[in-house]
């Protein structure tokens, strides 16, 4: 018997955990990010477009570990009848304009009317009771992620109002 999958991926309110690790992960594998651990949890759910025992089409907020939220839209989908999942995950809105990028989610109903830094896909299965990546099944159609900002300590110090030698 398939597993259901809005009891593998919550949408609910308070156990989220499997779906913050699986957008986690769905990004450390695109090398999006460093680790699927970066995230420090999901901000919000901002809508939630479909949701059943074989699809799920979510889209929200998620924090990462430096305390920046990110957009993102997740689809998961069954493929055919046992736990093999295709899935596609759009994160990072790339509007100019922040109005623009803030107010994306709730203006369209699709991911592929909106700009994104990132778009990835790949296949997923059931894996002692939790979705898991497939190895090697990610593929990544877009990846235009900005540099981060260097950490704090390995920022250029500005130089003293001394004047520079003249030597």
């Amino acid at each position: 018997m398939p597993t259901d999958l809005a009891a593998l991926l919550s949408v609910d309110p308070g156990p989220q955990a499997a779906l913050d690790w699986f957008i986690g992960s769905c990004l450390y594998e695109a090398n999006v990010w460093e680790s699927p651990r970066t995230s420090d949890g999901l901000h919000s759910i901002a809508r939630v477009l479909e949701r059943g025992p074989d699809c799920l089409n979510v889209c929200g907020r998620i924090w990462t570990i430096d305390q920046t939220i990110h957009a993102f839209w997740l689809q998961v989908r069954r493929d055919g009848t046992d736990d093999r999942y295709s899935w596609f995950l759009a994160f990072e809105v790339a509007y100019a304009s922040s109005r623009k990028a803030e107010n994306a989610l709730d203006n369209h109903d699709r991911p592929e009317d909106i700009e994104w830094h990132a778009r990835i896909s790949g296949e997923a299965t059931v894996e002692d009771g939790a979705l898991a990546i497939v190895p090697d099944s990610t593929r990544v159609i877009i990846r235009d992620m900005p540099e981060p900002e260097p950490a704090k300590e390995l920022r250029r110090r500005p130089r003293s109002g001394r004047p520079a030698s003249t030597r």
